[in-house]
């Protein structure tokens, strides 16, 4: 145990000690390590800043049960205001100590309103200056961070006198947790993808980084095993230097995530906007950080000098290298298109909950195969070229000589841009599935108003008609109803010309029924089925039905096939033609509706956001992209620091080359050329293996295969131009390099 831990100590004394390039070299290896731990500790704290997003909003659900009268009325208020969303509700307290929300100090009582610090900066702003009509109230505070989902959250909480008692507004105290719920099966395993095709590259950018001045280490190393050091100790060596890498790369990286916290929520994205708190990596995730971090540097130093043990003189006269394998490479890449083919066929709408870990691991297997491809691939392909010019031949002796190290220094972009590539197939698939039919319609121009079911407004429509901008006013009645699996879906009757601001027909007459489908058909009702008015237990048989599409789903009646429809609990479902030739026409005639605050709900179809799900999908999509954007600009950071390492290392060979008469420009453009070649090579590679691996997630989710070929050649052209830019950020390097002082010897 003791020759152990010498051994190792050896190895951090190398690291650390020596002289300044020793240090130059650990700062450098720390630095890149540390960026990575600091991407994973972020990805780390994800758990934690959900879970407490859940946990807020758990704890501003209503418990709509109790003993006695309840103590509290409430009502959901919430504003559609064109892109956004304000959430919130109305409130009456039927007696003094009245049941709070967490989040504020006192109930607001008739006329008196709480909001969100984003709404209040809203309101207070130009942009909000058609939205403060609908709310006239008197603010009286803002909501604490425990009574809001995150810092970008748009929320109010109103008091009315107003509110009446009925079945569905009584409540007895809030924290009602809920059970299930989260997201749908294939928006879950989207995100999954996504994180294993974002973290994925990070831990390559790790194994990258550990071995930055490798071929230093390695000499020094043989040496070491010329003089008598036995295989085992120089491994062991190897893995002190890697550890002390490591260790600081994991100071760095904690850092970095505390200088990250008190800006994340600045992120403008509402739907990933955290407070600082929250940004907190959970215990278990972050020791698996803190030990997997070290041990995949120490495997990765300990891979690479295989041959130093083997092979030492071949190091330290620094001959060519074996040319690498085949074999072995493509394997990774055999096994993942097998396990995600195996998947196919597995997601239908009546399959469970599919098994998650044969398509990550077939993903993981993909990825994988990127940057072990790669090295083969960037030897083969420079194996027979010829240098036209002095730089380019002296770039592709380079290679020839050490293809290794420059597969790497453009490997880690492309593992990202294979992954971007991969979401941006996966997408765009996946988005034609999960778009509902709700979403907005080109051409329809109608304001849906749907009045509370509890307080009729019989006036609206005539006040509606007055409001300019109006270009007409139609009514339905609408109700919902069980189908005989249990599923919940709506009836409406109204007159054709009233169907037809909802409904796409070419021909109606009256008698017809319509029926506007979902997107995967869950919950129609066929013709044939008995469908249940739960409120009063009367049922309707659905004659036959032609369908159709439009802005809201479900089954749309006329008067004369309505005869035997309840509508005894239906409620008005209004439609206002808008004429859109007016800006802002909606919101104009929402401040005209804003005296009924919580007793009319609008929904402009020619500009309001989709259903439920599409929102969590657009969530999601802009999560992933967000985490897209921070991957390739830690692949730029990284790529920097192997560049500098890359032109430090060869100081001395430069610095000779440059004393001989090898001008500095062509010095330079060999450098150029050197990260150039590779550079191709890994763009074809990567994208093949983005669009590969896309495809065959896209087909394991049982959706239809689409291309975003704009967005994967804007994706490319950043990857290429980031890998351009630093090539370029590295050339002052090289002029200190070529100087004098390159040629001094230690």
């Amino acid at each position: 145990m003791n020759r152990v831990l010498s051994d190792l100590l050896l190895g951090v004394r190398l690291a650390v000690g020596g002289s300044r390039k020793s240090w130059g070299r650990l700062a450098l290896q720390g630095i890149g390590i540390g960026m990575c731990v600091a991407v994973l500790l972020l990805a780390a704290s994800i758990p934690t800043a959900f879970g407490n997003r859940d946990q807020r909003g758990d704890a501003r659900n209503t418990v709509e049960t109790g003993t006695g009268p309840a103590p509290l009325l409430v009502e959901n208020g919430s504003v559609e205001y064109r892109s956004d969303y304000v959430r919130g509700t109305y409130v009456r307290a039927v007696v003094p100590d009245a049941p709070k929300p967490p989040g504020i100090d006192r109930l607001p009582g008739d006329g008196e309103i709480i909001v969100s610090p984003r709404l209040a900066a809203l309101l207070a702003s130009p942009e909000g200056e058609l939205l403060r009509p609908r709310f006239p109230q008197k603010v009286i505070g803002t909501f604490a961070p425990e009574g809001m989902d995150g810092p970008q959250d748009l929320r109010f909480l109103a008091g009315d006198a107003k509110i009446q008692p009925n079945d569905g507004n009584q409540v007895w105290a809030f924290g009602q947790g809920w059970a299930g719920g989260g997201l749908p099966t294939i928006l879950l395993m989207l995100s999954i993808v996504g994180a294993v095709v974002l973290l994925f590259p990070v831990l390559v950018f790790v194994s990258v980084s550990a071995r930055l001045a490798a071929a230093q280490r390695d000499r020094r190393l043989a040496a070491l095993r010329l003089v008598g050091a036995g295989a085992t100790r120089v491994r062991l060596i190897a893995s002190g230097e890697a550890l002390a890498g490591a260790v600081v790369g994991l100071a760095i990286g904690f850092g970095l995530l505390f200088a990250v916290r008190p800006l994340v929520d600045d992120i403008p994205i509402p739907e990933i906007a955290m407070f600082p708190s929250d940004l907190a990596p959970t215990l278990p995730l972050t020791l698996l950080v803190i030990v997997a971090v070290p041990v995949l540097a120490v495997l990765t130093s300990v891979f690479a000098m295989r041959r130093t043990i083997i092979e030492p003189l071949g190091v330290v006269r620094e001959q060519k290298p074996v040319r690498r394998r085949l074999w072995w490479r493509v394997v990774p890449a055999l096994g993942g298109v097998a396990l995600l083919a195996s998947q196919f066929g597995k997601f239908g709408a009546d399959s469970s909950k599919p098994q998650e870990w044969p398509i990550v691991v077939g993903v993981v297997l993909l990825m994988f195969a990127v940057p072990v491809l790669l090295p083969w691939l960037v030897e083969r392909v420079v194996h027979g070229l010829r240098g036209a010019t002095p730089a380019l031949q002296l770039a592709v002796r380079r290679l020839q000589l050490d293809a290794g190290t420059a597969a790497r220094v453009v490997g880690g972009v492309s593992v990202v841009l294979a992954g971007t590539v991969t979401l941006q197939v996966i997408l765009a698939g996946v988005e034609n599935d999960v778009k509902a039919e709700d979403t907005r319609q080109a051409g329809n121009h109608s304001l849906n108003v749907t009045v509370n079911e509890t307080t009729p407004i019989p006036e609206l429509p005539e006040l509606l008609a007055r409001t300019p901008g109006v270009a007409g006013v139609q009514s339905l009645q609408r109700t919902y109803t069980t189908t005989p699996e249990g599923d919940t879906t709506t009836i409406s009757v109204g007159s054709c010309e009233a169907l037809r601001t909802v409904v796409r027909f070419s021909s109606c007459t009256d008698g017809q029924v319509f029926q506007v489908p979902t997107a995967n058909g869950f919950g129609d009702a066929k013709p044939g089925d008995t469908l249940r008015f739960d409120e009063t237990g009367r049922t309707w048989t659905v004659p036959q039905v032609e369908r159709a599409n439009g802005t809201l789903i479900g089954i749309f009646v006329t008067p004369a096939a309505a005869k035997d429809v309840d509508l005894t609990h239906s409620y008005a479902d209004i439609q206002a033609e808008l004429d859109v030739s007016r800006t802002d026409v909606a919101e104009h005639v929402r401040n005209a509706l804003a005296p009924y605050s919580w007793r009319v709900h609008t929904t402009f179809f020619g500009q309001d956001r989709g259903s439920e799900v599409e929102q969590v999908f657009l969530a999601v999509r802009r999560a992933l992209y967000g985490a897209a954007l921070i991957t390739l600009l830690l692949a730029g950071a990284s790529l920097l620091v192997v560049g500098l390492e890359q032109v430090r290392e060869r100081r001395r060979p430069l610095a000779a080359m440059a004393a001989s008469g090898v001008p500095r420009r062509t010095l330079a453009l060999s450098l150029v050329w050197q990260n150039g070649i590779p550079l191709v090579i890994s763009t074809v590679v990567a994208v093949g293996t983005g669009v590969l691996l896309g495809v065959l997630v896209t087909r394991a989710f049982d959706a239809e295969v689409a291309y975003d070929w704009t967005g994967i050649g804007i994706v490319t052209g950043i990857s290429v131009g980031l890998v351009v830019l630093v090539t370029a950020l590295t050339l002052p390097s090289l002029r200190r390099a070529t100087g004098a002082l390159g040629l001094r010897t230690e």
